[in-house]
């Protein structure tokens, strides 16, 4: 389901100007930056398909590093809060706390790689004019690909913080698919530590999630099609009884695909062909008992070139 906001309405206040290198760069280097500079509070809103949530953030950077609190107001009651790499997640109505490590995965907002000259195979990168998100202004650059395997993007940083304010995604035909803004946004010299503090859980249950890194195990599967610019930057193996499950993950960069394989025995779903849920496409395929489901906010055409070539190297 598309978010009902045309692009035409969104930019209709935009004046375009034309694109300078230096300045992308400057920006795009001050996004990186942001969160490990940067104190700052606001709601945050989240919209994909026809959900949408709402979050009180507080992000605050001191001499251990960063700290990040994100607590639901909408929908279930839930608290996350983010030291470094280590991620805390506190679901009162469950009674149950998980502990994660994020590996290199950034915080709360997504960002351009610096590497620029990489992404400009994929992508044209140009800096449009400013906008007021949240009662600040923003710069906004727009990240167009230059071929039909990705989604587009839209970013408006804060002039004054560089934090991200507002991203769109966009789909094949410049539809909104996915949205996240801040509604209101303040930047602080400080932030009291209080704000990260994570309360006794008496009666929790306490469990600690595999991480998420850039693991490269031998999985015996490969593509032997993937869209330029993919490259494999993760491949897990676990192991169970009587058959293996895989994951494999494809990234550009800025877009990620991710490769499910199990047996059929073991797959609760058996998906053949598409599906999509908002900015979300599935693709699946089953070959020899095995159930291939290849997922990612990419065209589907993206996720057809892989799936169907994938093949075991064992």
């Amino acid at each position: 389901m598309k978010i009902g906001v045309t692009t035409v309405l969104t930019f209709a206040i935009l004046s375009h100007l034309p694109a300078h290198a230096g300045n992308v760069s400057e920006l795009v280097g001050g996004m990186s930056a942001a969160d490990k500079q940067s104190n700052y509070e606001g709601i945050f809103v989240l919209r994909k398909s026809d959900k949408m949530v709402s979050m009180h953030v507080v992000h605050g950077v001191d001499a251990r590093g960063v700290w990040e609190s994100m607590e639901a107001l909408n929908g279930e009651a839930r608290k996350i809060v983010r030291h470094n790499n280590e991620v805390i997640s506190i679901y009162p109505d469950r009674k149950l706390v998980t502990v994660s490590k994020m590996g290199n995965k950034p915080g709360l907002h997504p960002i351009l790689p610096e590497n620029l000259d990489k992404l400009g195979n994929y992508y044209t990168i140009n800096q449009m004019g400013e906008d007021r998100i949240a009662g600040r202004q923003t710069s906004v650059l727009n990240v167009l690909p230059k071929d039909a395997f990705r989604y587009g993007y839209r970013y408006w940083l804060d002039n004054e913080t560089r934090v991200l304010l507002k991203c769109d995604l966009l789909d094949e035909n410049g539809e909104i698919v996915e949205q996240m803004m801040y509604t209101a946004f303040h930047d602080h010299s400080a932030v009291p530590p209080t704000a990260f503090t994570v309360p006794e859980l008496k009666g929790y249950t306490h469990q600690t999630l595999p991480k998420t890194g850039n693991e490269k195990a031998d999985t015996g599967w490969r593509a032997t099609s993937i869209p330029q610019g993919f490259m494999l930057t993760k491949s897990t193996l676990r192991k169970g009884e009587g058959s293996n499950s895989a994951h494999l993950m494809y990234t550009d960069g800025l877009a990620s695909v991710s490769v499910f394989i199990e047996s059929d025995a073991n797959s609760p779903q058996r998906l053949a062909g598409a599906s999509n849920m908002g900015a979300l496409n599935v693709y699946g395929r089953q070959v020899n008992g095995v159930q291939i489901t290849v997922m990612g906010e990419v065209p589907e055409a993206t996720l057809v070139a892989i799936a169907e070539s994938m093949e075991r190297t064992q």
